[in-house]
């Protein structure tokens, strides 16, 4: 049996292994300037990622256009006085080099007066051209006599990334130049070939230059995408904010201000009425100073058994309580958040509520829960007059916002059972994910 040796066994799982060798070392450096070329600021955006990374390598590529036109430039170095091609180079190469230099900076204010610089540059070193030629031809008619005819495309590609029709308006300018001083320097006048070999470099390069067009445009439309869906994710939010907030609103309206209402009658005030009425004047101040949930607050089981009695002992005393839970020797160890033993209170009260106001005087009530390690269930339950669930109107808001939307919200759920002359059961569940 063969024995696999530690960084072997690395290899094989997908851990990279430092290679010491010399090779190891070069491909680890080649691999750390790949990224480099291609990183980005993690705020930056498709668009101006897709100019920046556009201009780094336009640069290297001007850069690259001069190492291997070194040979024609010295060819063609006669054609001109000697100040011309140095400063051709300058004009016409510089720029790229700005341009690389530029592009390992943030952001991207930087490359529209460089791609101006640039474009321009070119047009100028070519327009010098006129000036500094001798009137001499080349040797061979097939020779060059102006070097930086082999790439009029470039500095219009760099346009292009950020002044679209001015790329193409320089494309045109620089093609019909130096295409002419092309001319001049091999024949000494303007040929009939002039017009092919405008269209030739123009048509050719205009294809680079859609490139460059598409990649730009495709980064601003991914930009404008990622704003669109963030902006609809902030609407959704905050309309869903809205609505919890309605609903909170519209609960405390039916339960508290509308039921304390509801409860006064003619005689002697009732203590019970009282303290609901006070219980309602709170709660409509603690909205009202937009006092923060506490979502990951916990409430015992003991507390949460307490909360129940308590709850349905200020609504009405009509109703049989009968709780269980899962293991009553460790009762006091289980604990629930106490939004959800809120909520499961509440829509225990909006539903004692119906029965006191709806049931009819002569109806039982019975309050049946349980409350285990994992869950909290519930069930309201009155032999009174009943109802038919699906013909309660819509603006009704104890079944809907009161109890079904209150468990929703809490993570559980509510079922209302009713039929006419049959009683009524609200099943109220909650169960820990």
């Amino acid at each position: 049996m063969s024995v696999i040796s530690p960084d072997r066994a690395r290899l094989h799982a997908g851990t990279a292994v430092a290679d010491p060798s010399v090779g190891g070392r070069l491909r680890r450096r080649a691999q750390a300037w790949a990224r480099t070329l291609f990183a980005s600021d993690r705020g930056e955006g498709d668009q101006a990622r897709v100019q920046r990374i556009g201009a780094r390598f336009l640069g290297a590529g001007l850069i690259g256009y001069l190492l291997v036109s070194l040979g024609t430039i010295g060819q063609a170095a006669p054609l001109t006085v000697a100040w011309w091609p140095p400063l051709s180079v300058v004009l016409a190469i510089g720029p790229g080099v700005a341009l690389i230099v530029y592009s390992f900076r943030p952001g991207t204010a930087w490359l529209p007066p460089l791609a101006v610089v640039t474009a321009v540059g070119y047009l100028i070193a070519v327009g010098l051209w006129f000036v500094a030629w001798t009137g001499d031809t080349t040797a061979k008619p097939e020779d060059w006599a102006v070097w930086m005819v082999a790439f009029p495309g470039m500095p219009s590609m760099v346009l292009m990334l950020v002044y679209p029709r001015w790329g193409v308006a320089n494309l045109v300018a620089a093609c019909a130049a130096v295409n002419a001083a092309q001319q001049l320097g091999r024949f000494d006048r303007l040929t009939t070939d002039l017009p092919v070999e405008f269209a030739w470099a123009t048509s050719f390069t205009a294809v680079f230059l859609a490139v460059a067009l598409v990649a730009v445009r495709t980064g601003k439309a991914l930009d404008e995408t990622r704003e669109d869906t963030y902006r609809a994710a902030a609407d959704a939010a905050a309309a869903q904010a809205r609505a919890v907030e309605k609903g909170r609103l519209d609960a405390i309206i039916h339960d508290r201000i509308i039921a304390s209402l509801l409860a006064v009658r003619a005689g002697v005030p009732d203590q019970r009425l009282a303290d609901q009425a006070r219980s309602a004047l709170a709660e409509v101040a603690h909205l009202a100073a937009g006092d923060p949930a506490e979502p990951q607050a916990m409430v015992s089981r003991d507390e949460a058994i307490r909360r129940i009695r308590s709850a349905a002992a200020d609504v009405t005393d009509r109703a049989e309580i009968e709780i269980v839970v899962g293991d009553s020797e460790t009762s006091s160890f289980c604990d629930y958040p106490a939004a959800v033993v809120q909520a499961v209170v509440e829509a225990m009260g909006e539903s004692l509520r119906n029965v006191v106001r709806h049931a009819g005087a002569g109806a039982d009530c019975a309050v049946i829960a349980q409350l285990t390690d994992d869950a909290i269930s519930m069930a309201i339950v009155d032999d009174g007059h009943g109802f038919d669930p699906d013909t309660t109107p819509e603006g009704r808001l104890g079944i809907r916002v009161s109890i079904r939307t209150r468990m929703e919200q809490a993570g559980g759920h509510a079922r209302v059972n009713s039929r006419r002359g049959r009683g009524t059961t609200v099943q109220l569940l909650w169960e820990r994910m």
